[in-house]
Order: C-alpha cells, then structure tokens, then sequence
C-alpha cells in the first residue's frame, strides 16, 4: 500500500467514526448539535464518498469511499474495497472524548439546501499542535449530516470533502477482510 493511500485509509477511517476533526465548546447548542448529529449518524448505514485536495499533491485529489453497515465498515481506496469490524458505541464513545481534546468553537452559520434538502451549517474551528482546522457539516432536519468539508492548514495542508448518503446503503460487491 503506498503512502497516499495509506494516509487516505487513515483519514477515511476518522471520518468513517464521524469525527469532524474534533467538537467542543463556544456555542455549546450549536457544539452539541453537532455531536448529536456525530452520534446519531454512528448508528445507521451510511455511504460516504470522500475528496482529498492535498498540498503536497496539487491536481491529483485522492478519492475514497466509505460504507457503514451494522457491525461492518468497508473502505474503498483506488480500486481496492476492505472489511473491518465497525463499533458503533466506541465511535459515539471516540466522538465524545474528540470534544476533550483540544480547544474549538462552534458556530450556527445559517440554513441551506443541499441535495435538494433543507440542512443547517455549522462551523467548527479546532486550534491544535499541527495548525488550525475549519469544518463546515451540514445537518439535515433528520439529524444526520449530509456534507462536511474540512479545511486543514499547518504541515498537512489538504481541503477533505465528504457526501453523506443514507438511502439503498448496501455492501459492495466485491471485498477483501
């Protein structure tokens, strides 16, 4: 596995545990919007298609693709789809202790559409060891997100995009545990 997609699985496997680089503090309603969202959203089956805008690789996103079914995540990087035992209440426990972390401020930014779905934007500013970090998730009236992107600055500049689909989630055909 090269280096690139090594680092996509790790970052899909973070973004498969639903953690928008972190939550916590500031606006404690629009924070805790935000991680119901996180929690809700661990425990239903999710398809996620991920874009990573890296600095260190200008015009040649990586892509990647997550399904989330039961006690099941697939991760698909390149053309390759992996198996791997997923825990729905380590991810809503990982969720909870990601709001410890480091310092962040949420913020209720306004109500869009997006899919044709009316979602509310949140930000989230995250000031850690490596550089400051920009999330805007979207969360449908649901309660489940339905778009994130993610601007990370410092060392490891890269702009991650991720589109949140709920409806006929279903395994991929083929796959590798």
């Amino acid at each position: 596995m090269t280096h690139a997609r090594r680092g996509l699985s790790i970052l899909v496997l973070s973004v498969a545990l639903g953690l928008p680089a972190g939550i916590a503090k500031a606006d404690d309603v629009a924070c805790q919007a935000v991680l119901d969202a996180v929690i809700k959203q661990a425990g239903v089956p999710v398809r996620q298609v991920i874009t990573i805008e890296s600095a260190a690789a200008p015009g040649k996103p990586l892509r990647g693709e997550i399904i989330r079914l039961g006690d099941t995540l697939y991760m698909r990087a390149g053309n390759e789809w992996v198996a791997r035992p997923y825990d729905a209440q380590k991810a809503v426990s990982d969720s909870r202790q990601a709001m410890q972390k480091s310092p962040h401020t949420c913020t209720r930014v306004r109500v869009d559409t997006v899919d044709g779905k009316e979602a509310t934007l949140y930000r989230v500013l995250t000031t850690s060891a490596q550089g400051p970090t920009e999330s805007e998730i979207w969360i449908a009236v649901d309660g489940l997100p339905v778009r994130q992107q993610t601007d990370v600055q410092g060392t490891d500049k890269a702009l991650h995009k991720v589109r949140f689909e709920y409806s006929n989630v279903t395994a991929p055909a083929n796959f590798r545990r």
